[in-house]
């Protein structure tokens, strides 16, 4: 979610100051609400930072990100409009620490006072920025995050009708050496057969990224690897075996197989985080988007670029 902390930190990084704005450009309403280009800038400003530790961003690449900006704008909004709709208010304690939070940000009073200059907000326009952050938190929270929890109960039933999913497929470790030319393929193969380590022969000879880990390619899976006549040699190959020279893709390569790991079932305590985290970020991207799409359906919302106001 999206905080008031970093609006301030720009305004003190960043060269652009809006001090002494009287007009500001009104880029779009939503169900009558102004936003303002100083909102998309600042929008922008957390998409595409101006100033990063490889310097500044240029305007072409901030430019490719404005509609982006533009939609959560919208977005915000719309949220914090269904905030007040559902006579959500602010949390008082919270509202305290977070304008606190933000003082301390700062060395001096002075400091403080000086980055509101810069924004051209009061601090009563800034505590409402906040209460409106607060807000859109809160609703965010009760009608997405906390409905996208789930619990072990639920994960135990998915699991239990959908065991096949978790199934490990059958996996062999592989070394493996690929070389462009046939005869310094041979010749490699020739030194491994006389006593020379693999993973030696490998680091030395093999022309691919894998030969600083001495060959190790490491566990791969039936029907994964990009050449289907590496991955069948392989698995026929017994532990510990080697093969003789192969060709595929223009490219001679030398394998050796490693451990074998037959087909087997993940547990469900195996699988249970990842099963966790992949199901509430699905819920949250569900939720999320008929929320919008709803709050989008029933709202007036005016794109309004290259039209002034003064700022109410």
């Amino acid at each position: 979610m999206r905080s008031i902390f970093w609006v301030l930190f720009f305004i003190l990084s960043s060269a652009v100051s809006y001090a002494g704005d009287t007009v500001v450009a009104v880029v779009a309403k939503v169900n009558g609400d102004a936003l303002t280009s100083r909102d998309l800038e600042t929008e922008l400003d957390r998409l595409v930072p101006r100033t990063t530790f490889h310097g500044g961003v240029s305007k072409v690449k901030r430019d490719e990100y404005r509609d982006k900006a533009l939609q959560n704008l919208i977005d915000h909004q719309l949220q914090y409009q269904d905030a007040v709709a559902k006579g959500m208010k602010p949390d008082k304690k919270q509202l305290k620490a977070r304008m606190e939070k933000i003082r301390e940000r700062f060395p001096s009073k002075k400091e403080y006072k000086k980055a509101l200059e810069q924004l051209g907000v009061t601090e009563d326009e800034l505590r409402s920025m906040v209460v409106r952050d607060i807000l859109i938190q809160a609703v965010t929270a009760k009608t997405v995050d906390e409905p996208a929890k789930t619990n072990e109960i639920e994960l135990r039933q998915y699991y239990d009708k959908n065991m096949a999913m978790f199934k490990q497929p059958e996996a062999v470790k592989l070394m493996l050496i690929s070389i462009k030319d046939k005869k310094k393929a041979r010749t490699a193969l020739k030194k491994i057969k006389s006593g020379t380590a693999f993973a030696a022969v490998a680091e030395e000879m093999s022309e691919d990224d894998y030969r600083v880990k001495g060959g190790n390619f490491g566990y791969i899976h039936r029907g994964r690897l990009k050449f289907p006549k590496i991955e069948n040699e392989a698995f026929r190959l017994k532990e510990g075996e080697m093969s003789g020279l192969l060709q595929a893709d223009g490219t001679w390569f030398i394998i050796k197989a490693g451990e074998k790991k037959p087909e087997h079932q993940l547990s469900f305590e195996q699988v249970k985080n990842k099963l966790k985290v992949d199901t509430e970020a699905r819920r949250t991207a569900e939720l999320t988007g008929k929320w919008m799409a709803d709050l989008r359906a029933k709202a007036k919302i005016e794109i309004l670029t290259g039209k002034s106001e003064k700022p109410k």
